[in-house]
């Protein structure tokens, strides 16, 4: 991702929501979850230009009750024509192709939201951890720094996947073509429901001990995974 160093804050707003259900939905825009240090879920836009500080006020955010959603996926042929002209008219899981370009997203939440993200290309990263997260991306790369604390969806065509896990946690990890790779703690049991086409399924945990016989006392992390040509990887933290 690009350094916040080198963009610019064109939009700030904050929301106190208990419990926030948060739902973005982006085109090309990448999208980064950051701890809230005051229980307060706050957003913030990110430009990499003039054109694109326009661009920001373009960004749906609406909050009604405990929904707080974002949408990045307008389409913005006046400025932006570098797509296929049989693209124009596409889309991907209600998200309209064309996105507002040169624009980041950084999200700061508290613990207790639920975190629904839908991207077609622009790179993921969670760095908090939530409730439940949920993430459908078409190309972008995902990744989790902090496992959310009940449960977590990802589905991927053609972006890598890679999650560090330090707590149970039930997983539901799919990809057509990209690689996943779930880094576990030491302290954790696994349990692994996985399979793959053409891709390798490589594990360096032995998946062999019941979490009854293990000494490992942190929980459970019960992974149910599948890939059509990408690899899937389990590694210790």
């Amino acid at each position: 991702m690009k350094s916040n160093t080198t963009l610019q804050v064109a939009r700030e707003e904050s929301f106190d929501i208990e419990r926030p259900e948060v739902s973005v939905l982006s085109i090309s825009t990448e999208i980064t979850v950051v701890e809230s240090q005051d229980g307060k879920s706050h957003v913030r836009i990110l430009a990499d230009s003039k054109k694109a500080m326009k661009l920001a006020e373009m960004v749906e955010i609406d909050a009604v009750d405990r929904k707080l959603t974002l949408r990045a996926d307008k389409k913005t042929w006046s400025v932006n024509t570098s797509l296929p002209l049989d693209m124009k008219n596409q889309n991907f899981w209600g998200l309209n192709f064309g996105g507002l370009r040169g624009l980041s997203i950084e999200l700061a939440l508290p613990t207790s939201a639920d975190l629904k993200i839908k991207t077609v290309s622009g790179d993921l990263e969670v760095n908090q951890m939530v409730s439940e997260l949920e993430i459908g991306s078409v190309s972008g790369d995902v990744t989790i720094g902090k496992n959310p604390s009940a449960s977590c969806t990802i589905k991927t065509v053609s972006g890598d996947i890679a999650t560090h896990t330090f707590s149970a946690c039930d997983y539901t990890l799919k990809s057509v073509s990209g690689d996943i790779k779930v880094y576990v703690a030491p302290d954790l049991n696994v349990e692994v429901d996985g399979n793959s086409i053409s891709g390798d399924l490589n594990s360096e945990i032995s998946l062999e001990e019941t979490p009854g016989e293990s000494t490992n006392t942190g929980g459970v992390v019960r992974i149910t995974t599948s890939t059509i040509s990408g690899d899937f990887n389990l590694v210790r933290n």
